[in-house]
């Protein structure tokens, strides 16, 4: 099985895909650490060799993509073209913008670091970046969904997560 879990910042990508891919043993790729391991940084503005990152990247997942069980998280529009066409769902955490922000505040100050590349004052900058990416990628997204609504699954809540979890 090959699942794609997309969602906007904060939405619980990580935290569920890592959650799916202990479940049903099979590997987790994970778009934010392919990232900070070819040099990028807190986000591509912040990112010097953008291009040469991107392409590194790039070849990291296609390399991934090509096992025959997978789970992969994030969004990377430069990258989303070599998941989708081989993931058979896609999973959308559509959580609330309010929820998510609640989601960064635990994790920036009440949980072990995600990344040992971001400190805390990257952590608290972010809720910029999240509520920005909600006006300016929730679009892109939405498209996304729409142009792959055959192997979309629609969740909304933790709740509609940890049951989704529970019915694999």
């Amino acid at each position: 099985m090959r699942i794609d879990v997309i969602g906007l910042p904060a939405s619980g990508k990580s935290t569920f895909a890592a959650a799916v891919s202990k479940k049903l043993s099979i590997p987790h790729i994970h778009l934010d650490r392919f990232w900070f391991e070819s040099g990028g940084r807190q986000g591509r503005h912040d990112t010097p060799n953008l291009e040469e990152v991107r392409a590194k990247v790039r070849v990291k997942t296609a390399e991934a993509v090509q096992k025959e069980s997978w789970v992969s998280d994030g969004i990377y529009l430069h990258v989303q073209d070599l998941i989708s066409e081989r993931a058979d769902r896609i999973i959308f955490l559509d959580i609330p913008l309010i929820t998510r922000l609640f989601a960064h505040v635990q994790r920036a100050f009440f949980q072990p670091k995600r990344h040992a590349e971001l400190t805390l004052w990257d952590e608290i900058t972010f809720f910029r970046e999240i509520i920005k990416r909600n006006v300016s990628s929730k679009p892109k997204l939405l498209k996304f969904v729409a142009e792959h609504n055959d192997k979309m699954i629609r969740l909304h809540s933790r709740k509609a997560m940890n049951e989704y979890l529970k019915s694999l």
